[in-house]
């Protein structure tokens, strides 16, 4: 559903209800699932995305595994005994995942791990509080002991944080404000990747992970979609420099947390994120957020096109960063109590 009230709207999906528009019937073939039409009948054909999806993989591995120094990544906002608050660049991993690549989490233990007694061993991996993706820069908070730490789940656990994220998205957004209510599922077509939940989604992950139980994984079990609400508000709308393409810059408040829900759900309205490499034109996911083209001529006839975003992608070959920033955090402190807020300067 997508209601107008003044300049704000809601797009929300209840689960009882099906979509507003029926989807187009899953084809037999994979690569034809991933064709991607703009609403004036645009096709990128599937041998250029295929090349496009490849390079992006190899940037993205070459990305991940470059060096880090502390010199040119590690941009400290706040440290006490117990917390480091940092500005993470984007383009460096948060953790190191698991291929050990060199990361910020890397950075932080080696310069601030706990020097207390009751801590003197404490891994690098029970520093992590939470994360943001690769190509997402901002504000990030490590623990240096495990009572900041164990503190500060439990902050997180109980959604008593407050997250402002800034973000560059193609096109122009009409509305000046909303709320974006969409439940997010893992993308069983494209794993790891993530997409709105929508009744024939989730019946096609259902049949893959009965088709991966029957082969003999055994302990795949399929996981329900999750509740996910982004609220968002235009900050401007405006162009890229020295260029006359459109872009807005918006103020987006992720009330739930689920992982790369800011991109699915921006995707989802029509305005995929700038230079975002995955769920922008070319990127390995399912397009908008998996929303078919007759639900998002209902939803968002007024989305970026795809001419557009091929225009705005040439950035993204010239190295462009993605352009979403985490960039105010608000939490209590573990120990003593008081509010905290930091903010760090958007870059883009």
């Amino acid at each position: 559903h997508c209601n107008f009230e003044g300049n704000r709207v809601e797009i929300s999906m209840k689960r009882s209800e099906p979509v507003p528009i029926p989807e187009k019937p899953s084809s037999p073939s994979p690569l034809k699932c991933e064709e991607k039409n703009d609403h004036n009948g645009e096709e990128i054909p599937e041998t250029v995305l295929q090349y496009e999806r490849q390079m992006r993989k190899i940037r993205a591995a070459d990305k991940a595994g470059a060096p880090v120094s502390k010199e040119k990544h590690l941009k400290v906002i706040f440290l006490d005994d117990d917390i480091v608050v940092t500005d993470k660049p984007s383009g460096i991993l948060c953790v190191p995942g698991v291929n050990h690549n060199p990361s910020l989490l890397g950075l932080v233990h080696e310069q601030f791990s706990s020097s207390a007694p009751e801590d003197s061993k404490m891994k690098r991996d029970t520093m992590i509080v939470h994360r943001l993706d690769m190509d997402t820069s901002g504000l990030v908070i490590f623990g240096r002991t495990m009572r900041a730490v164990s503190k500060l789940h439990e902050f997180f656990r109980k959604k008593q944080v407050d997250k402002r994220y800034e973000a560059l998205v193609c096109g122009h957004v009409k509305p000046d404000e909303g709320l974006i209510d969409l439940p997010l599922q893992r993308d069983h077509e494209r794993p790891p990747f993530m997409r709105v939940s929508t009744p024939s989604s989730e019946a096609a992950a259902a049949k893959v992970v009965e088709d991966l139980q029957h082969h003999g994984w055994k302990k795949i079990m399929k996981k329900k979609p999750k509740p996910s609400q982004t609220e968002f508000t235009v900050i401007e709308r405006t162009v890229l420099p020295q260029t006359d393409l459109p872009v807005t810059r918006l103020s987006l408040n992720p009330i739930t947390g689920r992982t790369h829900q800011l991109r699915v759900h921006c995707a989802a309205m029509g305005h995929p994120i700038v230079a975002d490499p995955t769920y922008g034109i070319y990127g390995e996911s399912s397009a908008n957020g998996g929303f078919s083209e007759a639900v998002m001529d209902t939803i968002a006839p007024s989305r970026a096109s795809i001419k557009l975003q091929k225009e705005i992608n040439v950035l993204l070959e010239q190295g462009k960063n993605m352009c979403l920033h985490a960039k105010k955090l608000e939490i209590k402190h573990p120990i003593n109590g008081e509010k905290m807020t930091w903010e760090a300067p958007t870059p883009f």
